[in-house]
This record gives C-alpha cells, sequence and structure tokens, in this order.
C-alpha cells in the first residue's frame, strides 16, 4: 500500500513538471525565444494599403481603397461607410509590436493559430501581408500571432481588439438633429395621440411658470414643465444603439414592425443661425442677420427585441435599436403623468388681495407694498398684510401654501364633504384675476384639494391641519 502510494506520488509529480514544462514550450521554447526583446512585426503605411480584408466571428469582410476616392465597400456600393475605423485599422498596422518568437512551430492548433480569432489579409502596392490572431498567453495581456513564415510572435492583445469588428461597425449612422428650441411635440400611439406645444406668456395657465400645454383642439391642458421636459429629452437626447439594417426593404420593416409602427414621434424645432448682412456697424465690424428655420424630425417606433426596439427615421430605410425604456415612454405615456403636481405655484407680487373661508366666515386680507428710503438713499420693499386694517403675520400663510406637495394624484374626483378651508387670490393680472384653492377632507389622513375647480391631488391632511390653526391665530387675534 506505502509503495502504491509513492508510485502515485512520484507520478503526480511526473505530470506537473511535464505541464509546467509544457507551458514554458509555449511561451519561450528555447533560449533565443526567453529573450524579452521587442521589435517591429509589421510597419505598412496607410497610404500604401490598396486592400484590407479579415475573417471575424464567422464573417469576411473586404475593403478597398482609391487614393481619389478613399475606402469604399465593393460588396455593396450603396453601403453607408463611414471609413474613420477603416483609417485607425490602418493605422495600427502601420506599426504592430512583437516581444518574442517562437521558431520552428510544427502545430499551429498549440497558440490557436489554425483558427485564428481574426485573420488579416493586406494588399498594398508591394504585395499582400497576413496576420493571423490566435490564443491568450497564459500569462495574460499578450496573444500569439503569425504572419506565415513558419515562427509564432506574442503580441499586445489590443491588437484583437483593432479588428474585432462586423460589417456594422462601418455603417455610417444617420444624425439626430440637436433640437434645442423645440416649438411642439407630438405622439401617436394606438388610440391614443397628445400634443404637446411650448406656449410662453400665454395666458393659458395661473402662473406663467407653466409653458408646455396639451392641445386638443382649441382647449388646452396644462402640463408640469419638469415633467414634460424629462419626458421629451428621451427624444432630443436620443442615441442609436446600433444600425441593424441599413437598407431594409418592405418585408424586413414588417418583420421590425416599422410598416405600422407602435408609435410615431414627431418634433418640431427652431434652429437659429447668424447671416452676414453684408452691412457693418460704425466701427466697421459685420452685422448679423438672425435667421431662425423650421424644421421637423419624425421618429417611428416598432417591435421590441429584448433590451431594445426597432426604430427608425420616418422615410428612411436604415432601422436601428433604440433603448427599450425610451420606447416604453413613448408607446406608453399616459397625459396623467404629465399633469402638475403643484399645489399653489403662485407669486405673492400677482396678489392684491385674499378671501378666507373658514368655519362658514369669510375674512379678506389685503396686501401692500410699502417703500422706505434709508438715509443713504437705499430704497426697501415691504409686503404688508393687513385683515381690517389691522397688519397680520399672512406671508407665513402664503408661503406655507406655496410649499405644500402632493402626497399622491388621481382622477377627478367630487369632494364629498365641506371644505375644511378656502382661499380666493384675487391679482393684478390680465388672465386669471382670482385663483381659487379649496381643502376639502378626504378621510383621516388625506385632504382633496381643489384648484380653480380641479380636483385631482391629495395632500398630507395634518399640513392642512396646521395652516387652519396658523389662520384661526390671525383671524381671532
Amino acid at each position: 500500500m506505502k509503495r502504491n502510494k509513492k508510485l502515485g506520488l512520484l507520478l503526480l509529480a511526473l505530470v506537473l513538471v511535464c505541464a509546467a514544462a509544457f507551458a514554458a514550450v509555449r511561451l519561450s521554447p528555447d533560449e533565443e525565444a526567453g529573450e524579452d526583446t521587442s521589435f517591429t512585426l509589421l510597419a505598412l503605411e496607410a497610404e500604401d494599403i490598396t486592400q484590407l480584408s479579415w475573417d471575424y466571428d464567422g464573417e469576411s469582410l473586404t475593403f478597398t481603397y482609391d487614393a481619389d476616392d478613399g475606402w469604399s465597400y465593393p460588396a455593396d456600393s450603396a453601403f453607408p461607410l463611414d471609413s474613420a475605423l477603416l483609417e485607425s485599422m490602418a493605422a495600427t498596422l502601420g506599426d504592430v509590436t512583437a516581444y518574442r518568437t517562437i521558431e520552428g512551430v510544427d502545430d499551429l492548433s498549440q497558440y490557436g493559430l489554425d483558427e485564428p480569432e481574426v485573420s488579416v489579409t493586406v494588399t498594398t502596392q508591394d504585395g499582400d501581408y497576413t496576420l493571423a490572431i490566435g490564443d491568450e498567453t497564459t500569462m495574460g495581456g499578450q496573444r500569439y500571432a503569425s504572419t506565415g513564415d513558419g515562427s509564432v510572435y506574442l503580441v499586445d492583445s489590443s491588437l484583437l481588439d483593432s479588428f474585432s469588428y462586423g460589417l456594422y461597425a462601418f455603417v455610417a449612422e444617420e444624425d439626430i438633429p440637436a433640437m434645442n428650441d423645440l416649438t411642439a411635440f407630438t405622439v401617436e400611439s394606438g388610440n391614443r395621440d397628445l400634443n404637446l406645444v411650448y406656449l410662453e406668456d400665454s395666458g393659458l395657465a395661473y402662473s406663467n411658470h407653466y409653458v408646455w400645454f396639451q392641445q386638443d383642439g382649441e382647449n388646452y391642458t396644462t402640463l408640469d414643465t419638469e415633467l414634460t421636459e424629462s419626458f421629451i429629452e428621451n427624444i432630443t437626447l436620443l442615441t442609436w444603439s446600433q444600425c441593424v439594417n441599413y437598407h431594409a426593404d418592405e418585408e424586413a420593416l414588417a418583420e421590425y414592425g416599422l410598416d405600422e409602427p407602435a408609435a410615431v414621434v414627431t418634433v418640431d424645432y427652431v434652429e437659429t443661425t447668424q447671416e452676414d448682412s453684408g452691412l457693418t456697424d460704425e466701427d466697421g465690424n459685420p452685422i448679423y442677420d438672425t435667421l431662425e428655420t423650421d424644421y421637423t424630425f419624425v421618429l417611428e417606433i416598432g417591435n421590441y427585441d429584448g433590451e431594445y426596439c426597432y426604430a427608425r427615421i420616418a422615410g428612411s430605410d436604415m432601422v436601428y435599436y433604440i433603448d427599450a425604456t425610451v420606447a416604453d415612454a413613448m408607446v406608453y405615456l399616459s397625459l396623467d403623468s404629465l399633469l402638475p403636481d403643484d399645489i399653489l405655484l403662485l407669486d405673492s407680487d400677482t396678489v392684491e388681495s385674499v378671501d378666507i373661508t373658514l368655519d362658514g366666515e369669510t375674512y379678506h386680507v389685503e396686501r401692500a407694498v410699502e417703500e422706505t428710503t434709508d438715509e443713504d438713499g437705499n430704497t426697501t420693499q415691504e409686503t404688508i398684510w393687513t385683515l381690517d386694517s389691522t397688519e397680520i403675520d399672512f406671508q407665513g400663510v402664503f408661503s406655507d401654501l406655496t410649499s405644500l406637495t402632493s402626497s399622491s394624484s388621481g382622477s377627478e374626483l367630487t369632494p364629498e364633504r365641506t371644505a375644511e378651508i378656502s382661499f380666493i387670490f384675487h391679482r393684478n393680472t390680465s388672465d386669471y384675476q382670482t385663483v381659487e384653492l379649496t381643502f376639502y377632507q378626504y378621510d383621516s389622513t388625506s385632504c382633496l384639494v381643489s384648484l380653480n375647480g380641479e380636483t385631482r391631488l391629495f395632500v398630507d391632511r395634518e399640513d392642512i391641519v396646521s395652516i387652519v390653526e396658523e389662520v384661526n391665530g390671525l383671524v381671532l387675534e
């Protein structure tokens, strides 16, 4: 038993020694190969290259170069080629460094060079060159390569990355315009159409802070500015994940769901440019005219494919992947998700007086601005609130009202209980000269908010109880 055990240990040691020797042979089969001396394995001038071919991941690609016409894809003259990557690949071939040499190799399979990861053929004015890149070395950071001269070389692993590309990596993708100055944003999805319009100082809302509206004929619905612009950024900041078909026919478009898109997004925007008028000012500087040009961008969204969704610019035969979350925002958008959740977005400067109704009694509060000038001539303004000619600290109540945040929202509801407290703000504006804010108890923890007759927001009841107590303290003084 002991003899057999010793024999087994000796055999195990022999196996380990052989394995180490084999690894050493792969890296350095002789003393010369062990020398860590780098040298240039390949140095081709980019302008001398006339053809570049390679096999990668089962795909064979060939591109040609002409000094007058640049790079082209001979397999399809209509291919929308972006030659920047080819220029980078050609530059890589200008300095391929080897770090070690293994000579007299009979079996390329040891190094993954019988079926290399990438096989490159370069045609130049002086002849053809080949470069095959195989397995990564056991030490990592380098790979085995060959040029067909019977030797194997160690090169930097990044060389593989320089040629690990399929055809669609060379597609010149269509530009998505910089849509900075939007005027309208339309989404058609199923039976739901949204037409968002941007209107400053429109008088369509009680506050000029609201600039986005849903237009339905002559009717306008106020939208939350931040929510709407965040939603719109799905398109204005859109990027293609990748091109999946650079020349999709009708059959392919149907497969992608783009014959009948799930959503069509139309963006109207203005592009501002400066044009030399040909005139100069009194100092001789050129005078420029500001030109505003209207443009429209239309995106069609099709079927989902995992974490992506097919999309194209309307009328184009190029199809792309976009992020599925972007598609979700368009396809499943609801108007409710863009409605404001502000309780009161009101500037106190627009308020002249307030009628407060509490416990069946109405109190009229006046607002005035007093100016004082100190001995240095500095003028300051102070807001004064008065009830029955008596100054009160209503500014705190007003601040509490404008600081309220909604706890939740729902569909339009009809109040079923009497109002806890109501405010009517009389204003010095041409539009919405009165703004009415009323709070109704909904349940033990919530109050229903009515703003100019719209009741869909809720606030915490304890906040309203606090405001009621604060107003009681003012009117009972």
